[in-house]
């Protein structure tokens, strides 16, 4: 469901200003804050450019709503070329977080993750829908989601690549410790 502020065109349901784009992205993020607001902003950035691409950021309808609402600029998501797509729920589980967990993971929240994977079906209608009317789709996704959206290698026009949340430092730092360099 777009719940973007464009006027819609009644024979898509995508904006008159995404109708038939040379390219299109998507934007697929993980259902956790921190992965969720990153790709927000990367979605505004390119929806923002000067290039007119319309980006489509899809996730769950809770999630959207979380992003949204701790967003630090009210007025790019206004933008007419960025779209929302909400999609439901899934069930699932929610028990309350641990304190005295040996662990650091957020293990309440494993539920949650684990009902991502029903995403599948929604982003690939998505996928084939826009795929439809735009000479190239390009997606971009949270290297966590990729069960997600395995169904881009059935569809000529479209292109996926993958976007990791986690910083450079934060991802070699293993491998100095194992140097004996100090951390």
């Amino acid at each position: 469901m777009d719940v973007g502020n464009s006027q819609l065109d009644p024979s898509h349901g995508m904006s008159s200003s995404s109708k038939n784009a040379q390219v299109e992205v998507i934007v697929v993020p993980f259902p956790c804050h921190s992965h969720l607001n990153q790709l927000l902003q990367l979605s505004c950035l390119i929806s923002s450019s000067s290039y007119n691409i319309p980006v489509h950021y899809a996730t769950t309808a809770t999630h959207l709503r979380q992003v949204k609402l701790r967003f630090h600029s009210q007025t790019h998501l206004q933008n007419p070329n960025i779209h929302f797509h909400e999609f439901p729920t899934p069930p699932f589980l929610s028990p309350p977080p641990n304190p005295n967990s040996s662990s650091k993971f957020p293990s309440h929240l494993q539920p949650s993750f684990d009902a991502s994977i029903q995403l599948r079906d929604p982003v690939a209608d998505l996928l084939r829908e826009i795929s439809n009317t735009a000479t190239r789709v390009v997606v971009i996704h949270d290297f966590l989601m990729a069960y997600v959206v395995q169904d881009i290698a059935i569809i000529p026009n479209a292109e996926s690549y993958i976007f990791s949340p986690v910083s450079a430092f934060n991802m070699y730092l293993p491998r100095f410790a194992g140097k004996g360099i100090e951390q």
